[in-house]
């Protein structure tokens, strides 16, 4: 049972995902292009047909279950006919042993009531997405489902970019499970559920599918296999975007992860990141140094490579002749010279290469090995501005690291014109956040004594229950000075560089400040940030 899409759209109005004249704005791009309405209110307003739901149900006073929610009440689930539930869209499940009738469409009581007399229970109605229920009832059905029509590897994959393009999802799993295939995506840097499960059958043409576009062995299963291609959704009016594919054997069948190059980040500026002022007003500073190397630091997924895609975009091309070399190349950028990592072209390597083109400013993407650190530091010796990335956990940590690698003390200390450490916060959703005083733990971590209120996560259907939206940096920098060059050039520890250090602030302080101006919780930034000794 489907329910009408004006009944889902007025919900999600109501709810403030968006308004109504949005609607009608788009309800007459949806009449040029013969297209349903909430098609293109998902697709333009990145709205996933989740958050539709979840409006309803809210709306309601309804529970919504998401598939991972479905699990089959076996016991109420044998008493009901088959025909029923199948065409109905219905399934008993159980939730923190409480029985529920999930359901499609919450007007469909003929259906409720039919189920009531047959159980005899209480039974509370809760609503889930049709095709999540679809995939419930295949799973908890197996051989009755056996006849159950199939989808078409083609069709399957582009309903997969379809949402991840609308969650902006960074990473897509294609995970083998007993009975077929789930899919899960990375969004704001936490993993969620597609809302559907996929046979056996439909498993084996998606991954060939797959395997295919990245000109991948498709008979070859028992061994890793790596690639990448080129993707643009079917039928929608989007630019393609650049993906990368990794394969291995699992247990239950082959797993395949794919990296979604710059979906998620888009083209950020440095103004959209979330730099405090003074912190940017630096970093500007230093992108207009002559020579020398600026590192950004930080784990991986912290938003580093997004960092110096902002600094690139700032950087007049017109004066300035800029190359780079990236593995992988996430974003274009105009008037840019960018070069993809192969067998044959090294990060070293290209960078050698490089300084016979007479270059202002080169951007290499990591600093993984001594041959590319020490290329790097003399470039940015004989009059170059080097922007690269290391992974370390702060900015008093990146000279070691450097020294680690075998790289000179002498080299790094008259190089180095400073360091960018960063991290990446989930932001608090707008729609939903609260506020609610700080416990007296609390004020102690933040180092507050008077009572101040704090925002929390609530979730809502803009969020999918989840509290937050989207994500911002928290950063540090460390510029290096006369007595921070000495330290350094003596092969000082971490520890103590960080005692020397000028910081203008350091990562737990920036956090700290965005938790108290409700840009982020203090639950995330916990879990997130680097913990100040002595604080938290």
């Amino acid at each position: 049972m489907a329910i009408n899409e004006t009944v889902l759209i007025n919900a999600a109005v109501q709810m403030q995902i968006f308004d109504n004249d949005q609607v009608s704005e788009f309800r007459q791009q949806a009449r040029r292009e013969r297209v349903n309405l909430l098609d293109v209110l998902k697709r333009e307003l990145r709205v996933p047909l989740t958050a539709f739901y979840q409006s309803l149900a809210a709306l309601r006073n309804m529970p919504f279950l998401t598939l991972a929610e479905l699990n089959v009440a076996v016991d109420k689930f044998e008493k009901l006919p088959a025909n029923l539930l199948s065409r109905r869209l219905l399934l008993p499940v159980y939730k923190n042993d409480k029985l529920y009738l999930a359901i499609a469409d919450p007007d469909d009581q003929v259906s409720v009531d039919s189920v009531k007399r047959i159980l005899g229970d209480s039974v509370e109605v809760a609503l889930a997405e049709p095709i999540a229920l679809q995939s419930a009832l295949h799973i908890a059905m197996g051989e009755k489902a056996a006849q159950a029509e199939e989808g078409e590897p083609v069709a399957l994959f582009d309903n997969v970019m379809q949402e991840a393009y609308i969650r902006r999802a960074s990473d897509i799993h294609f995970e083998p499970i007993k009975s077929g295939l789930k899919v899960r995506m990375r969004v704001d840097g936490h993993l969620q559920d597609y809302p559907r499960f996929f046979s056996r059958r439909e498993a084996e043409g998606l991954l060939n599918r797959i395997k295919v576009l990245a000109s991948l062995d498709i008979s070859e299963s028992r061994m890793p296999q790596d690639g990448g291609f080129s993707y643009a959704i079917a039928a929608w009016d989007k630019p393609a975007t650049e993906m990368r594919l990794a394969t291995i054997p699992s247990r239950f069948g082959e797993r395949a992860t794919m990296r979604v190059l710059g979906q998620s980040d888009g083209a950020l500026s440095l103004n959209d990141l979330g730099m405090p002022a003074e912190l940017l007003r630096s970093f500007r500073a230093g992108l207009k140094r002559a020579h020398g190397i600026i590192l950004v630091t930080g784990p991986t997924g912290s938003g580093k490579s997004t960092t110096l895609y902002g600094a690139l975009r700032e950087i007049d091309k017109q004066e300035h002749n800029v190359l780079t070399v990236e593995d992988p190349i996430e974003q274009v950028i105009e008037g840019v010279s960018q070069i993809q990592t192969s067998n044959k072209v090294t990060f070293a390597s290209a960078l050698r290469s490089f300084l016979r083109h007479d270059p202002d400013i080169v951007l290499v993407g990591e600093v993984r090995d001594l041959e590319t650190a020490d290329t790097a530091l003399k470039a940015a010796m004989t009059g170059h501005l080097v922007l690269s990335t290391l992974h370390t956990n702060d900015a008093a940590s990146a000279p070691t690291r450097l020294a680690d690698l075998g790289c000179e003390n002498f080299l790094i200390a008259s190089t180095l014109v400073g360091v960018l450490a960063q991290r990446l916060v989930r932001r608090l959703c707008p729609h939903c956040k609260e506020s609610e005083p700080a416990t007296p733990k609390q004020q102690k971590r933040l180092d507050i004594t008077e009572p101040t209120p704090l925002y929390i996560a609530k979730g809502c259907p803009a969020c999918l229950g989840k509290g937050y939206s989207g994500r911002v940096g928290i950063y540090e920098a460390m510029w290096v000075d006369e007595p921070l060059e000495l330290a350094i050039a003596k092969g000082e520890s971490a520890l103590s560089l960080t005692k020397q250090a000028n910081y203008l602030q350091s990562l737990w302080q920036d956090a700290r400040q965005k938790v108290l101006a409700g840009t982020t919780s203090l639950d995330e930034v916990m879990m997130l940030a680097p913990r100040e000794e002595g604080v938290m």
